[in-house]
């Protein structure tokens, strides 16, 4: 938090100010089209503006992603979560769209916090008061206003994406494996270009798959571990996956055309949050053009990976089917990290729980046998409180984490004194204005200020996992319902909400191939969810 001069001793509001600034998608289209950058701009603007009414700014919100709602907007979140505390007299900004753009109920998420903590909106045109009538019903008409220039926009965007499509030209963020996106001269869009190197994989993956070219015919898996056993890169730069395989064999990119709507975004209403999702879509809702770009397969070759595929569905995944797995989202590879899966078998074996990823070594085990000693753990936490001891044992493993967590926020501190230092350097050797010097003081001291308070949370957080009374009090009683109420959940879902409820994640280890029972070298790690009182 910085002073700004000629502060008038009359003003009895003695909390700060904090500016928020969110780039616009007509600030993008003025910054490619030669402006500077939008988000200095207005910091200086703002900045004057505090001057000028002799205003304390103590925080700077700089939103630098797109969204049209309050839950994709994390630095919005932050900003209504210290207004809703009472931390700031107002908050300054462009104009109040830039506050809320989203729909009916963010904005009145937005217009209630700022009215119920008396804070004030001040733009260079006027300043809201939340406490006068006439300047509330402005602001509210402001924000819906914005609402719908919003959609207009979006409107007119889609239209010109549609546009774009049809003349061939490529509009999506992520370029497909094996291409790049080259600007088209002298007009607008782009064009994707293969890519030589990644180009020959691609070719490769569709000869293997489909005997082309007179290679032997691989089926996924087996060209997934050959290219792992190459150590080629994958497009996530990870190991390669059957689902990463699948995807470019389904690919119509690769001989020509764009596809357009194959992963459309869906929102549905959980628990009164609307949570979006990206589904794959029919293939009657996906449309097709012609693209403008090289294909890198033939039309005949992609056809015939299509007939195979076609043959050999994949099995539906979650989001297509009920869950099967209790211990879906919750136990993990030690090796590569990836969550561990459930594998069903037609023999009638018992599923199995294993790692997806070809290239790493752990060893599956029945599904049942890891339930199982998930379950036994939950018994010997609640058997060690009931001989009185204070704490459970894999505490320390959150506690490690703790640490290294304490170790990284200690080290973000000492970067910001020196950048602190180097700051005082170079406004004295002239390189940095009075002005700059104040905003690079401003944005380090708020950093201070997030960075010490997170500190002093965690440290607090660490010694309280060796108090012993807290988890006793609140996770045990919680983890008796759980085995209580364990046996006679309905399904695999309900078993997987219930041991949700108190453990955070389990590591798996096994490297040594032996079913018998008590063989192996099977291990779990489990890490119990923290009650929030810690």
């Amino acid at each position: 938090m910085f002073p700004l001069p000629h502060r008038d001793s009359t003003r009895t509001d003695s909390r700060p100010c904090a500016v928020y600034l969110r780039k616009s998608r007509k600030d993008a289209e003025a910054e490619a089209l030669g402006e500077t950058d939008t988000l200095r701009r207005h910091r200086t603007r703002l900045l004057a503006l505090a001057d000028q009414q002799c205003l304390t700014v103590a925080q700077i919100y700089e939103e630098v992603v797109s969204g049209d709602s309050i839950a994709a907007r994390p630095e919005m979140q932050k900003l209504l979560s210290a207004v809703e505390r009472g931390a700031f007299s107002g908050v300054l900004v462009m104009e109040v769209e830039r506050l809320a753009r989203g729909d009916t109920i963010d904005q009145g998420i937005v217009a209630q916090t700022f009215k119920y903590s008396g804070t004030k909106i001040i733009t260079p045109v006027k300043t809201y008061d939340p406490e006068n009538e006439f300047d509330e019903e402005y602001f509210e008409f402001g924000l819906f206003m914005s609402r719908r220039e919003y959609k207009a926009i979006n409107r007119r965007l889609q239209r010109g994406r549609d546009a774009s499509m049809r003349e061939g030209k490529f509009v999506g963020n992520k370029t497909p494996f094996g291409y790049s996106r080259r600007k088209l001269e002298h007009e607008k869009g782009f064009v994707l270009e293969p890519v030589s190197e990644q180009a020959g994989i691609v070719r490769h993956i569709f000869n293997w798959y489909t005997g082309g070219d007179g290679a032997p015919r691989l089926g996924i898996s087996l060209i997934v571990r050959r290219l792992n056993e190459l150590h080629i890169p994958s497009p996530s730069g990870r190991d390669w996956t059957n689902s990463a395989v699948r995807g470019i064999l389904a690919n119509p990119t690769y001989c020509g055309w764009l596809r357009w709507g194959n992963r459309a975004t869906v929102k549905r209403v959980v628990d009164g949050e609307v949570v979006p999702s990206r589904p794959l879509a029919p293939a009657a809702e996906v449309r097709l053009y012609r693209g403008l770009h090289k294909p890198i397969v033939p039309q005949e070759l992609f056809d015939r990976a299509q007939r195979l595929l076609s043959s050999n569905p994949s099995r539906p995944g979650p989001k297509q089917a009920a869950m099967a797995n209790p211990l879906c989202g919750l136990v993990f590879c030690e090796q590569c990290g990836r969550a561990m899966v459930r594998r069903p078998y037609t023999s009638g074996r018992e599923p199995c729980l294993m790692c997806a990823c070809s290239s790493c070594a752990t060893v599956s085990s029945d599904l049942a046998v890891v339930e199982a000693l998930i379950l036994a753990a939950l018994r010997e936490w609640t058997g060690k409180f009931d001989l009185g001891e204070a704490r459970f044992p894999t505490y320390d493993g959150s506690a490690a984490l703790l640490r290294s967590s304490l170790e990284t926020l200690e080290a973000g501190l000492a970067s910001l004194k020196s950048r602190e230092a180097k700051a005082y350097e170079l406004v004295e050797a002239g390189v940095y204005t009075p002005e700059v010097f104040r905003r690079r003081l401003s944005s380090i001291s708020a950093e201070r200020s997030a960075l010490t308070a997170k500190l002093d949370a965690q440290r607090e957080q660490l010694g309280s996992l060796f108090e012993g009374e807290c988890p006793r009090a609140e996770l045990v009683p919680t983890i008796r319902h759980v085995l209580d109420a364990y046996p006679a959940a309905s399904g695999a879902e309900e078993k997987n909400r219930l041991l949700r409820a108190v453990v955070c994640k389990a590591i798996y280890h096994k490297t040594r191939r032996d079913r018998s029972p008590g063989g192996g070298d099977l291990s779990l790690t489990l890490y119990p969810v923290i009650p929030p009182s810690l």
